[in-house]
Formats: C-alpha cells, sequence, structure tokens
C-alpha cells in the first residue's frame, strides 16, 4: 500500500510538473502560432524520430536479452521489450529514473527469471549506459563550447558530476569490497544524522544489494567479452536517442546543420539533465532544450521543436509504456486469480 501510494504521489507530481512546463513555454510563445508550425512540419521525417526511439527500446532490449541469454536464461525480444517499456514508464515518474530497474526486477521475477540474472544484466547495461553517455556529453561539450552559456556550463558541471559519482559508486561496489563497505557505514552514519527510523531495514537492504554486487563482479571479470558487447550495443541505443532530435531539426525543412552537430548537442544536453532528481527530467529537459538549440532552430522554430522533441523521446513512449504496464497488471492479476 505504501508503494501504491508513493507511486500514485509520484505521478501527481509527474502530471503537475507537466503542466507547469508548458504553461511557461507558452508564456512567451505564440501558442496558435506554435501549433501552426508544427502541422506544417514533414510528417515523413515525424515517423523516421519516431521509428529511431523504438529502435532505442529495442536495442536496449536486446543488450539485457544478451546478457541474459549468454547466464541461461531464454527471454523473447517481444517479452524483454516490454520489460524495458516498464522500466521506461516507472523512471519516467520516479526522481532521478530511480523506480525503472527494480520495477523491472519485480516483473522479470515474476516470469521466473532468477534476481541474480537480472541483477547482473542490469547493472551491466546501466554501467555500459553511463560510460556511453558522459564521453559522448564531453564530446558534445568539446564540439559545441561556443554555444554554451554560462547559466548551462553549471547545468552540465552539476549532471555529470552527479553521473559520475553514480558510476563511481557502482563500480566500487562491484570491484571493491573493502571500499564499498566504507560507503555503507557513512551511508548507515548520514541515516543516524537525520534520524532515519527505519535504518536496521536499510542496512539488511544495502548489504544483500552489495552481495549481488560482488556477485556480478566476479561474472563480469570471468566474461570481460560481455561488457565490451554491451557497451557497443549501448552505443548504438544511444545514438539512436540522439537521432530523434535530429529526424525533427529535419522535419522542419532546415539542413544547415549537419547530424553530427545535432546529436553532439543532444549528447550534451542529455548529461546535462539526466541526473536531475526531479520525475522525467521534466521542466529542466524542456529549459535547457530552449536554451541549448535556439541557433539552431530559431526562435520561430523553437517551441515547436520542444514539444516535438520531447513528445517523441519522452512523452509518447510514457504513453506506450503506460499501456503496457497495465495490461502486465492485468495479466498478472489474472493469473493470481486462475491459482487461486
Amino acid at each position: 500500500m505504501n508503494t501504491k501510494k508513493r507511486m500514485i504521489r509520484n505521478v501527481i507530481i509527474f502530471i503537475m510538473l507537466i503542466i507547469l512546463t508548458f504553461v511557461l513555454i507558452f508564456k512567451n510563445y505564440d501558442f496558435k502560432n506554435t501549433i501552426a508550425i508544427i502541422f506544417k512540419t514533414d510528417i515523413k521525417f515525424i515517423i523516421l524520430a519516431i521509428i529511431a526511439m523504438f529502435l532505442n527500446i529495442t536495442f536496449e532490449s536486446l543488450n539485457i536479452k544478451h546478457i541474459l541469454k549468454t547466464l541461461g536464461n531464454n527471454v523473447t525480444l517481444r517479452k524483454m521489450i516490454s520489460y524495458t517499456l516498464i522500466g521506461f514508464f516507472f523512471s519516467g515518474v520516479t526522481p532521478a529514473s530511480g523506480g525503472g530497474q527494480p520495477m523491472e526486477v519485480y516483473y522479470m521475477r515474476k516470469d521466473n527469471i532468477p534476481i541474480t540474472s537480472t541483477t547482473i544484466a542490469l547493472l551491466l547495461e546501466t554501467c555500459s549506459f553511463h560510460i556511453v553517455t558522459i564521453l559522448f556529453g564531453l564530446i558534445g561539450l568539446g564540439l559545441n563550447y561556443n554555444l554554451t552559456t554560462n547559466g548551462f556550463i553549471y547545468i552540465f558541471a552539476v549532471g555529470l558530476t552527479l553521473k559520475f559519482i553514480l558510476l563511481l559508486i557502482m563500480l566500487i561496489c562491484l570491484f571493491s569490497r573493502r571500499l564499498s563497505n566504507v560507503l555503507v557505514k557513512l551511508f548507515i552514519k548520514l541515516l543516524k544524522k537525520i534520524k532515519y527510523s527505519r535504518i536496521d531495514e536499510a542496512t539488511d537492504s544495502i548489504n544483500k544489494a552489495l552481495q549481488e554486487y560482488h556477485h556480478s563482479s566476479k561474472y563480469i571479470k570471468e566474461h570481460k567479452g560481455i561488457f565490451i558487447n554491451s557497451t557497443i550495443i549501448v552505443t548504438i541505443q544511444v545514438l539512436m536517442y540522439y537521432t530523434v532530435t535530429y529526424f525533427i531539426y529535419r522535419s522542419f525543412g532546415l539542413d544547415t546543420y549537419s547530424y553530427f552537430k545535432i546529436i553532439s548537442l543532444q549528447a550534451l544536453l542529455f548529461v546535462s539533465v539526466a541526473s536531475i532528481p526531479l520525475p522525467g527530467a521534466v521542466g529542466i529537459s524542456e529549459t535547457a532544450f530552449l536554451k541549448l538549440y535556439i541557433t539552431i532552430f530559431g526562435v520561430a522554430n523553437l517551441a515547436g521543436a520542444t514539444i516535438l522533441t520531447r513528445g517523441v523521446n519522452f512523452y509518447l513512449f510514457m504513453l506506450i509504456s503506460l499501456v503496457v504496464v497495465i495490461i502486465n497488471m492485468i495479466r498478472k492479476k489474472k493469473e493470481i486469480e486462475n491459482k487461486k
């Protein structure tokens, strides 16, 4: 019940953030004119943008499916895409995307996929993802430093720092028992200082998670090739996500800037906002897009470009993933009723 209450609260916050974001966007842009511009865009490039986003989901699913198969768990691609979309939805409605992977583990466990296997698969995918996006973000900064304002540089620095810290913590927990124990002790001390009421429960959860991490570490050391394969697939996955912005750019009839220019800016944008502790980075993503892409799209097209880009790479797939979540909930409910 507590989990349901938290999820309902997160969804309400998520919806309020969306409303506030679009109110603020249209405060400075004419609504009717923006809608008129959107309807004039080239539909074939919008379709290509949607396909690119679907390929992003597909490559993420293929990556996890491949790792699970290596661990002796055969999962169909259709099923894996379903898990990925469930993760996409819960990542979107929880701060800093914290709810996505636990829900993927939950649903995979319900389908009799061992937690140990799902932990290794998702951990490998996450580590690869952070490494790839950090590298692309730094390349994006190098190529587009002249387009960044002082304010945006600070946002990028915060986003990069948060991403790097998260990656570092995962690597420490994976490969250093001594340092991971030090981190746990420091975290427990912090919980005691803020007078957290469920310290014992938190300690048990952290220790169990560390055991899974250390087990994963042993497997990764024995199968180094799987990490390389994962990183290659994640690179394609991330490029598909960044390509969405390029197709939206082309849909406005624009072709002044190259594909690499557009995706390098998107790489810079993603690192800046991905770790911000807001559900789906709603608000900050749109604001950063408006600031970073003004030169690329021009003032007249900017609001429409923001709506279309976020519409394809986030809001549309939030709706699709919501449908998948509801279908899975109904299916699980029926399975429980049939067992009774």
